[in-house]
């Protein structure tokens, strides 16, 4: 029983890394537009750590612009530390998969390793909890300008709370199942 436990929580921990691969991955972490969306001249942005989309209305065209960031230095320095926490929390998770996966193979009666393994996937889940929570402040500010915009939270940033939730659950009863038995 404690063996499938065991399992289940690197599991739970592994699917979290993978949702912080498809979060990082995910080009809509933030969606911007009019406040009405009834303007067909204006698009919708949807931004993300990586991409930026431009979406115009179907009375437009219809079409879809997608776009690589043409420049680091043009970023601000917040959105750079984004990039790099969102890259470090990938990386130790990762990490943290790799160790208890062999841990858990070759090494099943040794605690240390799988407490080991479990505190990474919660350092991982914090890193990735920081840039989502920052996002999610920083687009919760109100937008200045001429034209009434709006900016909403998009799916990744759902995604990265989700991705944060079960790394720290995986991980959590990885080290609490493992902590119980270690002699």
């Amino acid at each position: 029983m404690k063996r499938q436990l065991e399992i289940a929580a690197l599991g739970v921990a592994a699917a979290g890394w993978l949702a912080a691969v498809l979060t990082r991955c995910l080009a809509l972490w933030t969606v911007s537009g009019t406040l009405d969306n009834q303007t067909a001249s204006l698009p919708a942005y949807w931004d993300g750590v990586w991409l930026q989309w431009d979406h115009w209305d179907l009375a437009h065209d219809g079409s879809l612009h997608c776009s690589f960031y043409q420049s680091l230095m043009s970023l601000s320095g917040s959105f750079r530390t984004w990039r790099a926490l969102i890259m470090a929390a990938i990386g130790v998770g990762g990490f943290a998969m790799v160790v208890g996966g062999v841990g858990l193979v070759w090494f099943p009666q040794r605690g240390q390793i799988k407490v080991f393994s479990g505190s990474f996937f919660i350092v991982a889940g914090i890193l990735l909890l920081v840039p989502t929570a920052w996002t999610c402040h920083h687009t919760s500010q109100p937008l200045e300008g001429a034209v009434p915009l709006r900016r909403d939270w998009g799916p990744a940033l759902y995604l990265g709370w989700i991705s944060f939730a079960l790394m720290l659950v995986g991980g959590l009863r990885k080290s609490q199942f493992s902590r119980k038995y270690v002699k």
